[in-house]
């Protein structure tokens, strides 16, 4: 068996191609912070919906140039409203540029569903379609090497015989979710593994203590998000040349030129108590 993992994590940017026996082998709303090139600020989107009950988060900001130190600034007073083929909500600013929908609001697999928001006399539109959730059997933890306090978490799921599947992988401690921006989570792809099992294969790594709570979170996302992930963590995080000019902003799915991504995604979640077994 194998599998396909992206993985970008840590000071580097690392791409490891795992082919092998799965058992021999021993990634909400994030946040991007595009501040990219040197033009005039842009309005920046960031937004998800998810199959989970909740309130579903788009935040709007209007973003720094490049080499500006300045914080992006929130937008306010914008109207932003989520729609399917059916039905249309409004989302609330409950904080500075964040706009939520009302409680125990779930998106709904196979659905597509449009974003837009309408601020400074302009009007911006993203779609996206909810991928089928993932399913998680069960989770175990192994001992880092290394760090006594990092457990890495080794996952037992069947995948989709359906090719084309994108995922990334997030982690909570004791509820509080550890993985909050693109750089902390996991990407993978079912290139190598369409339709098989994996078996124990490790898709995170948590700091934690014996008796911690963790969970990990296996999200199917769409591969329009996933390739859009990968580029602004290239132009951003792991791009460490000091003498290299700005990189051109990644392509979002936003129309009327915002910058950023709107996306729906299916996830599965799946809790347990770290022990060690002398």
């Amino acid at each position: 068996m194998e599998f396909y993992l992206l993985m970008l994590r840590g000071e580097k940017h690392i791409i490891l191609l795992f082919t092998g026996l799965l058992a021999g082998l021993g990634a909400c709303t994030e946040k991007i912070d595009l501040q990219l090139d040197t033009g005039e600020p842009r309005i920046v989107i960031e937004g998800s919906i998810s199959n989970r009950q909740q309130s579903q988060i788009v935040k709007i900001t209007q973003s720094s140039g490049y080499f500006s130190t300045a914080q992006p600034v929130p937008v306010e007073g914008a109207i932003v409203t989520l729609s399917d083929s059916a039905n249309q909500i409004n989302l609330t600013e409950t904080f500075s540029g964040i706009y939520l929908t009302p409680p125990f609001f779930a998106g709904v697999p196979g659905t597509e569903y449009t974003l837009t928001v309408e601020t400074g006399g302009k009007i911006y539109t993203a779609h996206s379609v909810m991928p089928r959730p993932p399913v998680i059997d069960s989770i175990n933890f192994s001992e880092d090497d290394v760090d006594p306090l990092l457990f890495h978490i080794r996952l037992y799921a069947p995948e989709s015989p359906v090719p084309g599947d994108h995922y990334f992988f997030g982690v909570f401690r004791e509820g509080i979710y550890q993985t909050d921006n693109l750089t902390k989570l996991i990407f993978a792809t079912d290139k190598l593994i369409n339709g098989r099992y994996i078996y124990g294969l490790p898709v995170q790594s948590v700091e934690a203590s014996p008796g911690n709570r963790v969970t990990l979170q296996m999200a199917a996302i769409p591969k329009d998000f996933f390739d859009y992930s990968i580029s602004v963590l290239r132009v951003t995080v792991y791009n460490d040349n000091p003498f290299e000019q700005a990189p051109a902003n990644p392509p979002g799915n936003i129309s009327g030129g915002a910058l950023g991504f709107f996306y729906a995604f299916a996830e599965a979640r799946k809790t347990r108590m770290i022990r060690i077994i002398n």
